[in-house]
């Protein structure tokens, strides 16, 4: 099936009826693929407009052969024109590690697609997504296509201003920007990761888990892990073993692991008693977690003492124009101001003036680092309105948008970096209670420091390793 080519270089294919293992392979063959890379086009969409059936392996088949198309010319691939039933599906059948785009109909793909750049900032776009990371890239995208994104927090929020479309030029909903995301399956809370877990815990779990991942957790400043068992059926005894030595590596960064949630009729007492006397905690819920007088007093924040020291290697280094090339054009589209380069030095973190605020963020694979962003706080009120839809003078709230923009940033870079060849994971982000926890974490450290302005604002990008 040859796609039609829309004036926003979009390549759209339409399939009709089922689509499913059977009948995928046929809707786009290698000849499809030659000619869509002739056509040079920036996304390539199927459209489930006309499907009435799929399933996962059609869903599969069909995403096997757009990925190749990808790998040629880089282009956003994905789906359009469905509804919320089939917009649900695609996160069961993933369980929400999606790489691919979504976009609710095709004329919605078009204005991320770049074609339908407004003519004045007078004109709103109406935008909703659950998922905050999601709610910012969108915003942002829209935004660097000349139209004034109206951000909305919840649901009812959304449905109330959609009934009076008419004052918007599009309202965009059950839309996912797939090729930008780094999506993984943890989340935080404060100064906590949480780890959600399920089925029967064997010793499969050091191959399901990303070491590497939680250790650039510890490395970003992480110091407490929450592990939701609530879905766990048992344990045995390689799982255990796996806790307890997560548990033992983690106490060399002040690190505190509790399992919250598991079902203690079904595991083995002697199992539960090993894990404690690892120095692993058992709480019945997330609100006997956090309400925990020693967790508590370690939400706060508190930095990771770190037994290793290391240098940044020549590879990351040579990186490093992309890293900060990633920070500025953000925050330089997001604040509408330019930045000035005042300076550059390898050296530990030097930081002065008024109140700051600061996020970090690892990154590991090719390449391995930590990127940490600091601004003043009014900076941040600016740089985040967009994450944020409206003004606010909470520091909490500003610290929960400041950990979006370094998530954007390091997302940002991640595709960079994946254009030229170079592979990395990104951690989830961690923002600083106080400028004493970041300093703390970063003790001992050389790092590359550069030091910015925005108009009146310093602002420093620092990479550590």
């Amino acid at each position: 099936m040859r796609p039609v080519i829309k004036k926003q270089r979009i390549a759209l294919f339409a399939p009709q009826g089922f689509l499913d293992g059977n009948n995928a392979s046929q809707l786009i063959t290698m000849q499809d693929i030659q000619a869509t890379l002739s056509a040079n086009v920036n996304m390539v969409l199927v459209s489930l407009k006309k499907v009435v059936f799929f399933n996962k392996n059609g869903i599969t088949v069909v995403l096997d052969a757009l990925e190749k198309i990808q790998k040629k010319n880089k282009a956003t691939i994905g789906f359009c024109d469905y509804d919320r039933k089939q917009y649900d599906a695609f996160f069961k059948f993933f369980e929400g590690d999606i790489n691919f785009s979504l976009f609710k109909t095709i004329d919605i793909a078009m204005l991320f697609a770049g074609g339908l750049e407004a003519k004045s900032r007078d004109e709103n776009v109406l935008l909703f997504n659950e998922d905050p990371t999601q709610r910012s890239m969108q915003a942002i995208e829209i935004f660097d296509r000349g139209y004034n994104p109206v951000v909305v927090q919840k649901l009812e929020d959304f449905t109330s201003k959609a009934e009076e479309s008419d004052k918007f030029a599009a309202v965009v909903d059950m839309t996912y920007l797939g090729l930008m995301s780094s999506r993984i399956a943890a989340r935080t809370r404060g100064n906590c990761v949480i780890y959600y877990l399920k089925g029967f815990l064997d010793g499969s779990i050091t191959e399901q888990f990303d070491l590497l991942y939680h250790q650039n957790c510890l490395k970003v400043g992480f110091q407490l892990f929450m592990f939701d068992a609530t879905r766990v059926s048992s344990l045995n005894i390689h799982a255990a073993n796996f806790f307890s030595r997560l548990s033992t590596a983690g106490a060399e960064y002040g690190a505190l692991i509790a399992i919250v949630g598991l079902d203690m009729e079904k595991t083995p007492r002697k199992f539960v008693e090993e894990l404690e006397d690892a120095g692993i905690m058992f709480f019945e819920n997330e609100t006997d977690f956090f309400t925990d007088e020693v967790v508590q007093s370690m939400s706060g924040g508190g930095a990771a003492v770190k037994k290793e020291k290391h240098k940044l290697t020549k590879p990351v280094v040579a990186r490093l124009p992309v890293l900060v090339s990633a920070t500025m054009d953000t925050l330089q589209m997001m604040t509408g101001m330019m930045a000035l380069k005042e300076g550059m030095a390898i050296q530990p973190l030097k930081l002065g003036g008024e109140a700051l605020m600061a996020s970090s963020i690892a990154f590991y694979g090719d390449i391995d680092g930590m990127m940490t962003l600091v601004m003043p706080k009014t900076m941040v009120k600016k740089a985040c309105t967009l994450i944020l839809g409206e003004e606010s003078d909470d520091n909490e709230v500003l610290a929960d948008a400041l950990s979006e923009l370094v998530n954007i940033v390091a997302g940002k870079s991640k595709t960079m970096l994946q254009d030229q060849g170079v592979m990395i994971n990104i951690t989830l982000p961690r923002s600083y209670t106080t400028i004493e926890d970041l300093e703390q974490t970063l003790a001992g450290i050389q790092g590359v420091q550069v030091n910015f302005s925005f108009e009146d604002y310093p602002f420093t990008f620092y990479l550590s390793p």
